[in-house]
């Protein structure tokens, strides 16, 4: 359930339920879908079924009695225990976000549904079935309601996430009547088409509407207080012996608070909640039965000698919340003596359930910054710099929280919905971690000769570098690199007559990497509203930090960098490595792409990374590993094609994008936030920012003019994060009908088929995967041609197919053994570089390390031509091994 759901109970709380929202759902997928037909179609009532259907997902109380469900009858009770099981909670709903959950947000997880599951068996009890359990598991079902316990305490009600929750609610509540001049968003429980659109898209929606609508001017302030991290500050947190207390509290807390000079009572706010193991006061296993191993057939409950004896004496727990509203610079002193007060008052009031020998800690009283920990599902506790933290809570970096990691592959793989925020978290610790190995394990003999080969500045300006890599990312990430290159081609396509000065101007702009330059752009912006940052980073730190987002290839003979002079080289290898590819970047998106899409990952980056060494490489220093580390990069790029060719360029996936890029393109003229901003205006910028920011030159009124308007297309492109898709899916507006209609194709899966696949494999001078779609497309059309020939009564237009070559790399430079740019240092000599000879490594290596494969998708609709292209496409393929590809534009043969 997200805010919005909440947002909806404010309102409706005796009205509307999320379970009843889904049933309404239900219902008008039926009736928009024509799900009817295809329910029949697979025999089921519709009548009595969708009755059942209702029920499962409203749940039904079991032990009822009489037996009031009618989708049923009695004697299969135990089906309305499978998704919300209204008897005890055990239910697969429960099963499945506990996993889920837990996996997503890195909490470890103690309970195993697989083994409740195995376990589960129908019994008969008082006259009616339910699910029973064998008597063997009953602990595993106390672990169950420990790890929602658990999941409660630590993340969904998370003392900052419960205060987020509330600002976020109340914004909503402000922007109720104010958001449409139509209606208000509460309206949606009467509209459950507008309930469909109602999703996480409406925090972007108010938080970016123009300082013009005064209307929404709070709920705007409010949503910027939470992308800004100025929220309550939180004061402390005790356990409530009653629940209906929340009055009384507040009473004697404004009592207590007004004794303070330096505190007013109006400043704070109070709140309870509550969590447990589950139904309030209810043992666990109250009303769970059990089996045994003699008699499986009759059910029984565990007495209380059957169970251990050290589970909790209660399940459920009422907690008081106290949080310091103001969030100006003098809230550090105010929450501490708050703290204080808070633990005085705790220990002196009947209402809290505190020992009177407990010892209450004294808040430190010290005021300096400290590294923040973050709870992250890939590298567990991380520890950030505080001047990090200060890049995080800015609107720049929370924005990567709207913009997922893997652009459409959520629409292929469920779990894909991670986001660039956590990728550069991510990436920031390992930076930090990399480069504190190898100032800790250099061997004496380096240290001697490289004093100093890393200092404190060093280390900052790699972990600043590390996590702004992403800042400049579009919608879906790489997809809107995508959409650039193609506005660019349609660009050149309609001015090709322009002159030479222009086509080069365009050329650079296409080969640019637009999303790096916007990255380094969105830093400086944050540097220049940030004293601290400004004061720490001088001009040479800042190209640094430029030099290794963009990347700096190490093994050029002529030293590039101006941000560090060449015996820092190794410095350039650990953001973004140019020169062999091994890199915290890939290192974090390889963990944490496996991680969410369920993809196993064979490869171990702790082993590279604490095996890493600065060495001498031809006079210049680079990072170099250890020699029985060797597989484990080729391991390294075996997994990058297993992300490549299970997902990153999954079929469906690549056609779904198409169809995304097509309809943002389409969008254009009418949202011209979606159009990207030149890379040469931002390069331009760049310059005049960082002599700003250094004080090297003032103000100019040209500077100002140039930057005036630049400022104003980034702050649009700040606004523009994956909620582009739904902003153009439920608009209304005529002139975005097009667009519109294409994300519906990619939302009701009316996308081209694709009719097969196959490796090919280049020869002669087609270097480019553009002469080699163009082969391809060549090749299939003749073949096209050649089966109407023999099947007359079968007529496929080539005009309805489309080809596309992917290329596939287990390495990083294309065609390239991954370890031709890799030296390696062995354990009797930690100085000496080399490379690792053939024979040290495994004969069972590819011979290959790139591959091209081909697709043909059919766009049209119809299921019988659709057939017929499969077999087309298979007679063409027979026999054949692998396509060759040749210089001429002509099918030649196989080669098997």
């Amino acid at each position: 359930m997200n805010v919005c759901s909440f947002f909806i109970l404010y309102f409706y709380v005796d009205l509307l339920k999320h379970e009843q929202a889904s049933v309404q759902m239900f219902h008008c997928m039926r009736k928009k879908n024509g799900l009817d037909k295809m329910m029949k179609d697979y025999e089921l009532n519709l009548k009595k079924d969708i009755i059942f259907i209702e029920e499962l997902i409203q749940g039904r109380k079991t032990s009822e009695s009489p037996w009031t469900a009618k989708g049923r009858p009695e004697d299969k009770s135990f089906l309305y225990e499978i998704v919300a099981n209204k008897l005890n909670g055990i239910d697969v709903d429960k099963w499945d976000y506990l996993s889920r959950d837990c996996h997503y947000l890195g909490i470890p997880n103690g309970f195993d549904h697989q083994r409740l599951l195995k376990s589960a068996r129908v019994c008969e009890v008082d006259g009616r079935n339910h699910i029973c359990f064998r008597d063997k598991v009953a602990d595993n079902i106390y672990g169950m309601f420990h790890t929602r316990y658990t999941l409660h305490r630590q993340a969904l009600q998370h003392k900052i996430g419960y205060i987020i929750d509330v600002k976020i609610k109340e914004a909503l509540v402000k922007a109720n009547d104010k958001l449409s001049p139509d209606h208000k968003i509460s309206d949606a429980i009467d509209d459950i088409l507008e309930y469909t659109k109602l999703t996480d898209h409406i925090f972007d929606q108010i938080l970016n509407q123009s300082d013009s609508n005064p209307d929404l001017a709070e709920a705007r302030s409010i949503l910027e207080d939470v992308v800004n991290r100025r929220l309550p500050k939180f004061v402390g947190e005790a356990r409530l012996k009653e629940k209906d207390l929340k009055e009384e509290l507040q009473k004697q807390w404004r009592e207590i608070i007004t004794d303070n000079k330096y505190v007013n009572a109006e400043e704070f706010d109070i709140y309870v909640l509550d969590m447990g193991f589950g139904e309030v006061g209810k043992e666990p296993i109250d009303n769970v039965h059990f089996y045994s191993k003699n008699e499986p057939n009759k059910a029984f409950k565990l007495e209380k000698y059957q169970v251990s004896s050290l589970k909790p004496k209660r399940f459920h727990e009422y907690l008081v919340r106290v949080y310091y509203k103001k969030t100006d610079g003098s809230y550090q002193k105010i929450q501490q003596k708050a703290e204080k007060r808070f633990h005085e008052w705790c220990e002196n009031n009947e209402f809290i359930d505190s020992e009177e020998d407990e010892s209450v800690g004294v808040p430190s009283q010290n005021n300096q910054s400290s590294d923040k920990i973050f709870n992250d599902p890939i590298h567990g506790q991380i520890e950030l710099h505080p001047l990090l933290v200060k890049i995080i809570d800015t609107p720049q970096f929370q924005r990567l929280r709207h913009i997922k990691q893997r652009g459409g592959a959520y629409l292929v793989y469920p779990g894909a919905t991670h986001t660039r925020f956590e990728h550069s978290l991510g990436m920031a610790y390992l930076a930090g971690r990399m480069i504190k190995v190898l100032q800790e394990d250099q061997p004496n003999a380096v240290e001697k000769i490289n004093q100093d080969l890393i200092d404190e500045k060093d280390v900052l300006c790699v972990q600043i570098a590390a996590l702004c890599y992403n800042l400049g990312h579009g919608p879906f990430s790489h997809l809107y690199e995508k959409l650039h290159r193609e506005a660019l081609k349609r660009e050149a396509e309609a001015c090709s007559s322009s002159g030479d000065g222009q086509q080069q101007a365009q050329s650079e702009e296409f080969r640019s990497e637009m999303w790096k330059v916007a990255s380094f752009w969105m830093f400086l912006d944050i540097v220049e509203k940030n004293d601290e940052l400004k004061q720490k980073l001088n001009e040479k730190d800042l190209r640094f930090i430029k030099e290794l987002i963009e990347g700096v290839d190490t093994a050029d003979p002529e030293w590039p960098a101006t941000g560090r002079s060449e015996n820092k080289a190794f410095l350039y290898e650990i953001v973004i490595n140019k020169w062999n590819g091994i890199d915290v970047h890939r290192w974090d998106y390889f963990a944490r792409d496996c991680h969410h899409l369920g993809i196993p990952n064979s490869f171990d980056h702790q082993r590279l990374l604490e095996s890493a060494r600065v060495c001498k490489v031809n006079g210049r220093n680079h990072i170099c590993f250890r020699d029985k580390v060797a597989d484990n990069v080729y391991d390294m790029f075996r997994t990058q094609y297993t992300l490549y060719s299970q997902a990153y360029q999954h079929k469906i996936g690549n056609i779904s994008q198409k169809k995304i890029i097509d309809a943002l393109l389409e969008a254009r003229d009418k949202l011209p936030k979606i159009s990207p901003i030149a890379v040469s205006k931002l390069q331009d910028d760049i310059e005049r920012k960082i002599r700003r920011i250094t004080g090297v030159s003032s103000h100019t009124h040209e500077d100002d003019e140039n930057s005036t308007e630049l400022n104003r297309e980034m702050r649009e492109f700040t606004k523009l994060t994956d909620h582009i898709f739904e902003e153009i899916l439920y608009s209304s507006d005529a002139g975005l009908e097009g667009a519109r209609k294409k994300l519906e194709d990619v939302v009701k899966r009316r996308l081209p088929k694709c009719v097969g696949e196959t490796r090919l494999i280049k020869r002669d001078n087609l270097d480019h995967k553009k002469a080699l779609n163009q082969t391809l497309q060549n090749m299939w059309n003749k073949a096209v041609d050649e089966w109407n020939k023999l099947h007359p009564a079968v007529f496929l237009d080539k005009k309805d197919f489309s080809t596309e070559v992917i290329q596939l790399d287990c390495t990083h430079s294309t065609g390239k053994n991954p370890i031709d740019n890799v030296y390696f240092y062995r354990k009797w000599n930690l100085t000496e570089a080399f490379k690792i000879k053939k024979y040290e490594v495994s004969s069972l290596l590819p011979e290959e390390f790139t591959e091209y494969v081909g697709r043909v998708y059919y766009t049209k609709n119809s299921v019988e031509e659709e057939m017929d292209a499969k077999e087309c496409f298979k007679w063409w393929c027979l026999g054949k091994c692998v396509i060759e590809l040749y210089d001429q534009h002509a099918f030649k043969g196989t080669k098997c």
